[in-house]
């Protein structure tokens, strides 16, 4: 066991994930991407919104009869085309006024289509782009109005969506609101007609019978509501005080695979322009997706509150990072999946989870405490201790302490050292006794025949002593390094230590039988691996696992290194699985290989970690945004135990938490 965090040990822990992980990069060779929580994140781009388009057709259609044609600097005239591409299943290009592209040509051969359809009059798509793709023997249907009203209405008869009893209307100035029905639009072939504010300029045809509104009263007035209930139609809003509310009320919540991000803002500063949103509606139908607008720049918290709710595996995002950024991306899909338990309003030193009960026991040094959290009931106990604990051990029901008289100090010789264990009955929660040592005590693990074990934490070279917790008298001693971690093997037959203070760091596992030192022996590696201060064996005592990722078999020979340091483990061996906690990332391991499959992001920075009835739970330091003050919190995570559908970079992940 160690500290939860001490000055000098949070700098040396710092010091050495950073050291970590430039070595793992050197070695690796892992890039700098940007990770994320969601399984798979694929960013669909071009050089420009036409090429941007070209690449979206590319991924979701490998042919198509149909393509629709859009001018790609004014989205006015393909509003209303998202039932036309879910109808009609086709993608939907770019082109400028008076110039098709290559590119498009080479697209619309690629995908064997027979029919293009004009989007708009030939003020939009001129007659000589419409003359070039006749020439190449492709069917041309332009429709178009007077005005983006009637090229909507023309649109929605095209696809037949106009035969629907269902229809949506937006504002036809209001771009935002129709990239919001969009994904709707194409997946369930829902016609959508434009408005004003307060006058529908087309009459919705007579079988419309449900009308959804997207877009407040602002955008959309109450007298087109007034104008379609006096027809007998019944009227939905789904509006909100934004644009990114609009179209986070307008989500599909029973779309859980597939996410759509697009850039929100208008790529103009004097006129609304969305070039890859207005592609990507095509690509919601294909993907069955919703589509979700981001800001370039600055994640908005409803968008990044809804994924992370939706926790989407599967996430796509239209456009380079000039139209959202990659640290947006990185921020919006890190999903914290973990559940704030209970924040602790004093500093904690040690902690550990009783095998039996709902119950974590915590030691402080704000008040020289040991504290009971029941995280089923939410009691908090607490039993005030006559002098500093350091650290603890639950072992048949008791909970021992360590109870120091001063600070730790290499001169500090034998002869004049002294210490305290504390012993509290688990189930009364009440102080059983307090037994005087002759050592200062650093570390403390016990047997269930009652015998406690200490190793001293000054002196330089000093003792590991055992001590019967019934008569509090010294059983056996053995020499050790100051300042050494224990850590007690499942079979109770022998004690890992492992020094802190000398360098290369050593392990050596003592033989134990009935309170006794039997022997002991050292590791075969002197400076071979590099080792941390703490170690963790595994329930069935097959392998020992030092901070730094060294993995050793009981017997202290080498067996594996993992892919990244940690904070704490835990063990789930029923699922063959296994958990460690780094920052703020619980990693899901495959316990026979080591592998990671899986990972889960928390709030705080991951110091404990526990697994009981199914759950994980996280003892981490969290950050008040508001106020930056830190403070100890538990935490919880129910893990799915689901292989992630992409390979898994733990290195890129935790460099994409630094980053943000």
């Amino acid at each position: 066991m160690k500290p939860i965090v001490s000055y000098e040990q949070s700098i040396f822990k710092t010091v050495r994930l950073v050291f970590s992980l430039m070595m793992l990069v050197s070695m690796f060779g892992i890039s700098g991407n940007k990770a994320s929580a969601a399984s798979f994140i694929e960013r669909i781009s071009g050089d420009n919104r036409i090429e941007t388009a070209i690449e979206i057709s590319m991924y979701g259609w490998e042919q198509a009869e149909n393509v629709i044609l859009a001018r790609a600097d004014n989205p006015a005239d393909a509003l209303s085309s998202a039932s036309l591409s879910g109808a009609m299943d086709a993608p939907i290009l770019l082109t400028y006024p008076n110039n098709l592209s290559n590119s498009v040509l080479d697209e619309i051969e690629r995908l064997g289509a027979s029919t293009v359809y004009l989007l708009g009059g030939t003020g939009a798509i001129s007659t000589e782009i419409e003359k070039k793709l006749t020439d190449k023997g492709l069917t041309v249907v332009r429709l178009g109005g007077n005005n983006r009203f009637e090229t909507a209405a023309k649109i929605n008869k095209e696809a037949k969506t106009s035969l629907n009893t269902k229809a949506i209307v937006v504002n036809g100035f209001a771009i935002a609101d129709a990239l919001s029905a969009s994904s709707d639009s194409a997946n369930n072939q829902i016609p959508i007609y434009l408005s004003t504010k307060s006058t529908l300029p087309v009459n919705l045809p007579e079988n419309v019978k449900e009308v959804t509104i997207y877009g407040g009263e602002g955008v959309v007035g109450e007298e087109i509501v007034t104008l379609l209930e006096q027809k007998g139609v019944t009227v939905t809003r789904i509006g909100g005080s934004t644009r990114y509310e609009t179209n986070i009320k307008a989500a599909d919540l029973a779309k859980k695979e597939n996410v759509i991000i697009v850039r929100g803002t208008s790529v103009k500063s004097d006129s609304e322009d969305y070039p890859d949103a207005v592609a990507g509606a095509g690509l919601s139908h294909k993907l069955g997706a919703n589509i979700i607008l981001s800001h370039d720049s600055i994640p908005i918290s409803v968008v990044a509150k809804h994924l992370e709710e939706q926790h989407y595996p599967n996430v796509y995002v239209l456009g380079g990072p000039g139209a959202v950024s990659d640290e947006v991306i990185a921020e919006l899909t890190f999903y914290q999946v973990s559940k704030v338990e209970k924040t602790f309003d004093f500093n904690v030193v040690d902690t550990a989870m009783d095998p039996t009960k709902p119950v974590i026991y915590l030691l402080s040094d704000d008040d020289n405490s040991v504290k009971m959290y029941n995280y089923n009931t939410k009691e908090l106990k607490s039993i005030k201790l006559n002098t500093r604990p350091e650290q603890l051990y639950v072992e048949n029901n008791k909970i021992y302490i360590t109870l120091v008289h001063q600070l730790h100090d290499s001169y500090w010789w034998d002869e004049e050292q002294t210490g305290e264990i504390g012993i509290v009955n688990a189930d009364t929660f009440k102080l059983e006794k307090t037994i005087m040592i002759g050592l200062d005590p650093f570390d403390i693990v016990a047997d269930k025949n009652g015998y406690i074990y200490v190793s001293g934490g000054s002196g330089q070279w000093t003792y590991i002593k055992s001590y019967s917790s019934q008569t509090g008298a010294e059983v056996s001693s053995a020499g050790i390094r100051q300042q050494s971690y224990l850590e007690m093997h499942p079979t109770q037959t022998k004690v890992y230590a492992i020094d802190t203070d000398s360098s290369p760091r050593d392990i050596r596992q003592y033989f134990i039988s009935n309170g006794k030192f039997t022997g002991s022996q050292d590791s075969p590696y002197h400076g071979d691996y590099d080792l941390g201060e703490y170690m963790k064996i595994s329930p069935d005592g097959r392998y020992l696992f030092n901070d730094y990722g060294n993995v050793f078999t009981g017997n202290l020979s080498y067996a594996a290194t993992l892919e990244v340091p940690f904070n704490d483990l835990a063990f789930d061996l029923d699922e063959n699985r296994f958990f460690s906690g780094i920052e703020d990332v619980i990693f899901e391991h495959d316990y026979s290989t080591f592998e990671i499959y899986n990972y889960y992001v928390i709030k705080g920075e991951a110091f404990k970690t526990y697994y009981k009835d199914n759950k994980l739970y996280i003892l981490s330091l969290m950050t008040a945004s508001s106020t930056g003050l830190q403070k100890f919190t538990l935490e919880s995570v129910t893990p799915d135990g689901v292989f992630a559908e992409e390979e898994v970079s733990p290195l890129e992940i935790l460099e994409s938490l630094e980053d943000n």
